[in-house]
């Protein structure tokens, strides 16, 4: 994962999932939300 995809789902976050921001529901769960966020911030280490 890259700054760019940071950005990117910080520009969805807290919405629910849809076909342009499906890449970013890391977990599954319909919404993008801190989880997401945090497991974004993982990959990026």
């Amino acid at each position: 994962m890259t700054l760019g995809d940071l950005l990117n789902l910080l520009s969805f976050f807290m919405q629910a999932v849809t076909k342009a921001n499906i890449a970013y529901d890391l977990n599954g769960d319909g919404m993008i939300t801190t989880t997401d966020l945090i497991l974004l911030l993982g990959q990026m280490g």
